[in-house]
């Protein structure tokens, strides 16, 4: 059987239940209940976030507000999920060995989310969506935009990233997983699936495009203060770099943590003790 290994190394009762790609499925459909519901109360405060994040904004009073838009994409997204999980019940009725074999399932809505993303369709809160991706593609490799363009947005983004760090690492061990010969993405997680370092490397990445932020922000008032001939109403930038070194802060505990997931006494100058407490 496909994935066997003793049943993947004996799934547990949860991963039976919620493996691994319906997880960061999950998650991922939470954040996006979770932004309408900013939206909202947001709004009742009389506080303009998507002026803020540079949102397209709505022209006419028939055009729905932007937390319904937002509802309405997390139920398109939710919809499928809840059909997706239940089916793969019904199909595995809590066998391991079935839950190992039905991987598709899970998958196959992982792709239709990355779909539904990027449909050409206004009622799929389209504007919002291009919107999102735009500020994704840019942040993605450490932008941040002006602040007349949007740098709050962009700010915010990277901050949603940091927090979905683990998420991220989880999504290429399950598509790891998926396209390993004798893996499976439902069977038990491989951290070291594609190479001890590849996953905590993919964890790191949010907290070193936030870095990259805080920086470019650093030079920017610098630039600024050079450009006037003294220090301007933002002072010399450092709390910039104060903000810099809290995301650095991230890579010790990353690389540690991978350190002592691949222990080897003969190999380490330091006991697994010690190595425990310097984390």
């Amino acid at each position: 059987m496909d994935g066997d290994p003793a049943v993947e190394n004996e799934l547990d009762a949860f991963s039976l239940i919620l493996p691994l790609p319906y997880r960061v499925a999950l998650i991922v459909v939470l954040a996006v209940w979770a932004w309408g519901a900013n939206l909202q109360f947001l709004s009742a405060l009389k506080i303009d976030v998507p002026a803020l994040v540079h949102y397209p904004g709505r022209h006419t009073p028939t055009e729905p507000t932007h937390h319904l838009s937002t509802y309405r994409l997390a139920t398109i997204l939710t919809i499928p999920l809840t059909v997706s999980i239940l089916l793969f019940w019904a199909v595995c009725r809590g066998d391991k060995e079935s839950a190992v074999q039905w991987e598709i399932l899970p998958n196959l809505y992982l792709l239709a989310l990355v779909v539904i993303f990027f449909l050409p369709l206004q009622f799929f809160s389209r504007s919002g969506r291009y919107r999102t991706l735009t500020i994704l593609k840019r942040v993605s490799i450490g932008g941040l935009a002006q602040p007349q363009d949007g740098k709050f947005g962009d700010v915010l983004m990277a901050d949603v990233l940091t927090s979905y760090s683990k998420v991220l690492g989880d999504l290429f061990v399950a598509l790891c997983m998926f396209f390993t010969p004798g893996r499976s993405s439902t069977g038990r997680p491989d951290r070291h699936c594609g190479g001890t370092y590849v996953v905590p490397f993919i964890i790191a990445i949010p907290s070193l495009i936030r870095l990259r932020q805080c920086l470019i922000e650093y030079f920017r008032v610098r630039k600024a203060n050079a450009k006037a001939g003294s220090i301007g109403s933002h002072g010399w930038g450092g709390q910039h770099l104060a903000n810099a070194l809290k995301y650095s802060s991230a890579f010790p505990v990353i690389i540690l943590s991978a350190l002592q997931r691949d222990f080897d006494l003969a190999k380490s100058y330091i006991s697994e003790t010690g190595l425990f407490r310097l984390w």
